[in-house]
């Protein structure tokens, strides 16, 4: 029997959303940037997701039934959270604005540990590093650590007590970085004159006033 009070009208020129790819969706969670222009279309169709008849749990010939309100309800808080990230909250989306690339080397003079750091995050800026890679050039094994702030830093990315000479570490990552952060590199015994390099890369985004 058909559920009249979940009953519509299909009209081909309606946008229809199946109710199931909502409530359990077929992608993952991910960061998107998205233009000033895109926002403010997503603000706009957000007051469409409100309604009821824009939804399909089942589909009939010349008509269809609209979620359960169980469902409904479930719906209507999932919009209501996109609407506060559009909305509600202006640091849930930084606008993206460039790639951020740096490519940092190091001559040692053999006391110790020798350090070589990425520039700070200005202010007004999030950096968000993606990829990063590190190696030296001696022909002997080094310890290298490369962390945030200071001497290697602190949270500390990568520590290694022997790193082979032209032995390239790499990850791959998402770890933003605020106003002021940096990153190091420390080369524990790399001889005088010897090279080591850093290379990052990620992106930048302009924190709203």
């Amino acid at each position: 029997m058909v559920d009249t009070e979940r009953l519509r009208k299909y009209h081909y020129n309606r946008v229809l959303i199946e109710s199931a790819r909502i409530l359990s969706p077929q992608f993952a969670d991910a960061v998107v940037f998205l233009s000033g222009a895109q926002i403010e279309m997503l603000r706009n169709v957000s007051q469409y997701l409100n309604r009821l008849d824009t939804y399909v749990s089942e589909y009939q010939p010349g008509y269809y039934l609209v979620p359960t309100d169980e469902d409904f309800d479930d719906i209507l808080e999932i919009v209501a959270d996109m609407e506060e990230t559009l909305m509600g909250n202006p640091n849930t989306i930084w606008g993206y604005e460039d790639r951020w690339m740096e490519y940092k080397g190091v001559e040692s003079t053999g006391a110790g540990t020798t350090y070589v750091s990425t520039n700070a995050v200005p202010a007004g800026y999030v950096y968000v590093l993606e990829h990063w890679n590190i190696y030296h050039l001696d022909d002997d094994p080094c310890g290298m650590t490369l962390g945030m702030g200071e001497q290697g830093g602190t949270p500390i990315l990568y520590t290694a007590p022997a790193v082979p000479g032209e032995d390239v570490v790499y990850e791959t990552t998402h770890i933003t970085l605020k106003e002021s952060d940096y990153l190091t590199l420390a080369i524990v015994g790399l001889p005088n004159e010897s090279l080591a390099r850093m290379r990052v890369w990620g992106h930048k985004m302009v924190v709203p006033e």
